[in-house]
């Protein structure tokens, strides 16, 4: 990507950041003026800056050209109501208090909204396909970004959560291959796991000595990542990679995943270490903390998915593999 296409690509982003920029100096050289605590209209028309003309521009400039969802409205909305309580000192900031309130209203009427679409997504998908989180999942990439999103963290809940007691997720007609038996994967994590939790513990009676108020943050960043572990663990067992007649299925725990024709694998072989970095392989063994054992080549370049909407293309997949021989042979190459 040459420079001039990035620029053309991205002018209007770097239209609506450089305006935002010169709105924040403004706003940040009006709130710091003797004045402004004099003049109540002051406080008012900085707050209608940030909350409605901000807005307005992020749609113009940043939704409609990309075509993004809607919906990010509201993420910008709460960034601007952060900014609005930093720039606007306390004494001031009655007029903000009201505006939380009306956010959170904003948002619910959204999510009604969008739950009448999601229902009828659901319905649909689970007509062609009588499987409760296969329609759950095409349901949820109905909605966009915004269904990506949520897609992702319902699956880490899902995972983290309900993993301890949930069946592997294969098929009769499917050949299973684990990719955590013998990598030492398993006992990797665990132990990352519980470092984290203690670690969790410390950070958060040291925050609560030196600042009580960032120790609830620190509190959930942690545990978030606590939770994502432990999610990453159950998912890996739960989700082994499938062979059936007609298809692969190649999947890395709830993070990546791709299904292909099986007539779109025409290689397979055995690899002693990792292979050199080059675009067209993608190594997927990274988040098995292994180093690749198999080298799987596609007739045609695939696009591997991952969690948010991410998307990988490559022709040459690299991967972990409890018994890579075994695929091999019943895969036919």
């Amino acid at each position: 990507m040459t420079i001039p296409y990035a620029i053309n690509r991205f002018r209007y982003a770097l239209w609506f950041g450089g305006l935002l920029g010169l709105l924040v100096l403004a706003e940040r050289f009006v709130t710091m003026r003797p004045e402004f605590r004099q003049f109540p209209a002051l406080p008012v028309g900085v707050a209608i800056d940030l909350l409605v003309v901000v807005p307005i521009l992020f749609y113009f400039l940043v939704v409609r050209p990309y075509q993004l969802s809607v919906s990010s409205l509201i993420g910008v909305v709460g960034a601007c109501l952060t900014l609005a309580f930093w720039l606007i000192p306390a004494p001031q900031q009655q007029v903000l208090h009201l505006l939380p309130a009306l956010l959170e209203a904003a948002t619910l009427g959204l999510a009604v909204a969008r739950a009448r679409r999601l229902i009828r997504a659901y319905r649909a998908a689970y007509a062609r396909e009588p499987y409760f989180w296969r329609s759950v999942r095409a349901a949820m990439q109905s909605l966009g970004a915004v269904g990506e999103l949520l897609l992702a963290e319902l699956n880490l809940l899902r995972y983290a959560g309900l993993g301890w007691w949930a069946a592997p997720e294969t098929s009769a007609h499917a050949t299973a291959f684990s990719s955590h038996r013998d990598s030492g994967f398993t006992a990797l994590v665990a132990t990352a796991t519980l470092v984290l939790t203690i670690e969790t513990a410390c950070v958060h009676l040291l925050a609560l000595r030196w600042c009580p108020a960032l120790a609830p943050w620190l509190f959930l960043l942690d545990g978030y990542g606590v939770v994502l572990l432990v999610a990453h663990i159950h998912a890996v067992r739960l989700r082994p990679v499938l062979l059936t007649p007609d298809e692969l299925l190649l999947r890395v725990g709830f993070v990546w995943e791709l299904v292909v024709p099986r007539t779109e694998l025409v290689a397979a072989r055995v690899l002693s270490d990792a292979p050199a970095a080059n675009p067209n392989v993608l190594n997927l063994a990274k988040l098995l903390f292994a180093a690749p054992n198999l080298l799987l080549t596609f007739a045609e370049p695939v696009v591997v998915g991952g969690p948010y909407g991410i998307r990988r293309p490559a022709r040459h997949v690299a991967v972990y593999l409890d018994q890579p021989r075994q695929f091999i042979t019943a895969a036919g190459l």
